[in-house]
């Protein structure tokens, strides 16, 4: 069952080409723990290929994993890796991931979550995702790690008063073929978005992006980019939100 998630996400990477929308949303607790989930709605992608793949005799998937249990059972190939790709994988062990796809009713939704214990030590979710996809490279299932790059690095910071989603740009060496690469990625997801909605233990006094919406019991502050944002102004996707005394 969980090559058959791993095949299920290799499809759903190799095939978006129309809208779906990935969700970055967190919750805080009062003494500054929480929980942190990404999910991607790929129903978009089901509305067009799911009576083809029902026709191809593909089932529904329902199911849910850790990767605490699938890294374990992998040791040995893994201890092969080189120690960059090991540390990369091990960063998802703390997650557990569900799936739902499903031909018939075409939806396609993929969650991964996770608790954590302080906000700095929240990950770029869009890096882990890329780290999850290149576990899809050793499955032999198609690989599109390259998506996930953007040349930014990503960092959360709460202390009660403030909360924090840094972005900074880091340089790295391009390889001959990224602008090509980097194109056809935008061209890919034009149509998608990326949300992040993140819900707080205090009432939000003001938040540095004047598009953000705050819900009406003023804990939960919810933005909405176009997914080529990622691409082209990463730091833009960068907030602060501060609270009421």
């Amino acid at each position: 069952m969980k090559q058959g998630l791993l095949w299920a996400l290799g499809l759903m990477m190799a095939f978006f080409t129309t809208s779906c929308t990935f969700s970055e949303t967190i919750v805080i607790n009062e003494n500054g723990s929480g929980k942190v989930s990404f999910d991607i709605d790929g129903s978009g992608l089901m509305a067009m290929a799911g009576d083809k793949m029902a026709e191809e005799g593909e089932k529904r998937i329902d199911s849910s994993f850790t990767f605490k249990e699938m890294l374990a059972e992998k040791a040995d190939s893994i201890a092969k890796l080189p120690k960059e790709e090991q540390t990369r994988l091990k960063s998802l062990e703390r997650f557990t991931v569900k799936m739902l796809m499903d031909p018939a009713s075409k939806e396609m939704v993929i969650n991964m979550f996770a608790d954590f214990d302080k906000a700095d030590k929240l990950q770029d979710m869009m890096n882990l995702f890329g780290n999850l996809n290149s576990m899809n490279k050793k499955a032999g299932q198609p690989d599109m790690g390259g998506l996930f790059q953007n040349g930014s690095e990503v960092s959360y910071a709460y202390d009660g008063k403030k909360f924090s989603r840094k972005v900074k740009i880091v340089e790295k060496p391009k390889k001959k073929d990224d602008e090509g690469d980097e194109e056809m990625y935008k061209a890919m997801f034009g149509e998608s978005n990326y949300q992040l909605n993140y819900t707080f233990p205090k009432k939000v006094k003001k938040v540095s992006n004047k598009n953000a919406v705050i819900s009406a019991d003023k804990k939960t502050v919810t933005l909405t980019y176009p997914l080529n944002e990622f691409f082209d102004n990463p730091k833009a996707m960068a907030i602060e939100v501060e609270f009421e005394k």
